[in-house]
């Protein structure tokens, strides 16, 4: 007869193999879900069309405007935008090509992002201790936070930087959503052991966040390289490039909750203490505490932004 400690190892092993079917399990419910399910959230076909052409190295600004123009209410949130106080423009725009002109083709496909998955989402507080505003604050900060780095550190910046940064939590947003028992289950993890959430859906599902939102982005058919960085800015292959675009996103995100709420000279502090981020920034930087004002402005910025566009 085995003894008490291998009856231990086998109850152990057995134990060990249903919990690995169990996130099997759940892997592929919510992976199913995500490509089959008609009735999931789709980004407006002219977010895609702006995409590509902003992505294309020869593009001109006649061609976005034609693109923008077929959708009326899009153009009208678009300029009513640009007119705001928010962008101080001396004098009015009122066509899509003075926009482009004087905004810039950059500035003009991040509103349209901004404005069309803000559409895709509903944004009602349910009962329980989800924030819409909250969250859809910190996805447009960290997409800022994501290209000032990228400014700062005088990089090359991937055109879909900004996308990749607003979207990078879209699998939170799903959990919450559509497989809510999973999310609820999470933040119960994480308040009674004081994890990350990324590790909680870890151990709990078997797969975090970032895959969740980048199988929701595969869906939607934007570029591998929006979907590899959302899928990957919290877990990354050892060999994975120093300022790749998840790497990024993943110090942006992590300034953020440094950042957020808290006075200037407490970060400054907290990032000359932090070994992690000195390796990372290695000496590319201006001094941290003009990093940090100028990264403070962007998340202002991203403030800003939402209350125009709501």
């Amino acid at each position: 007869m085995p003894d008490n400690h291998e009856a231990l190892n086998s109850n152990m092993s057995i134990s060990s193999a249903d919990e690995g079917l169990k996130k099997i399990a759940i892997i592929t419910e919510i992976r199913t879900m995500i490509q089959e399910v008609k009735d999931l959230p789709t980004l407006p076909s002219i977010a895609f069309e702006v995409l590509k052409i902003a992505g294309k190295p020869n593009s001109s600004t006649n061609e976005l405007a034609r693109v923008m123009e077929v959708d009326v209410a899009l153009t009208g949130k678009i300029l009513r935008t640009a007119n705001s106080a928010y962008y101080g423009v001396p004098r009015k725009i009122d066509s899509l090509r003075m926009a482009l002109v004087v905004m810039g083709m950059d500035e003009i496909s991040t509103l349209v992002t901004t404005a069309s998955i803000l559409k895709a989402f509903p944004t009602e507080t349910g009962e329980d201790d989800w924030d819409p505003k909250y969250f859809w604050f910190h996805s447009a900060a960290v997409a800022e936070l994501t290209v000032g780095l990228y400014d700062i550190l005088k990089l090359p910046k991937p055109t879909g930087a900004y996308v990749a940064g607003i979207l990078h939590d879209v699998g939170k947003l799903m959990l919450h959503q559509y497989f809510n028992q999973y999310w609820s289950a999470t933040q119960t993890l994480v308040r009674q052991e004081g994890i990350l959430e990324y590790r909680a859906e870890q151990q709990l599902l078997g797969v975090d966040h970032g895959h969740i939102g980048a199988w929701l982005i595969q869906r939607w058919n934007l570029p591998d390289d929006i979907s590899n960085a959302v899928a990957q800015h919290h877990i990354r292959a050892s060999d994975s490039p120093q300022y790749g675009l998840s790497a990024v996103i993943d110090f942006a995100d992590r300034l953020f909750n440094k950042m957020y709420n808290r006075p200037s000279e407490d970060v400054v502090e907290d990032l000359r203490n932090d070994s992690d981020w000195r390796d990372w920034i290695g000496s590319r930087s201006t001094t941290t505490p003009t990093l940090v004002q100028e990264l403070t402005e962007r998340m202002e910025k991203a403030s800003r932004l939402l209350d125009i566009m709501k």
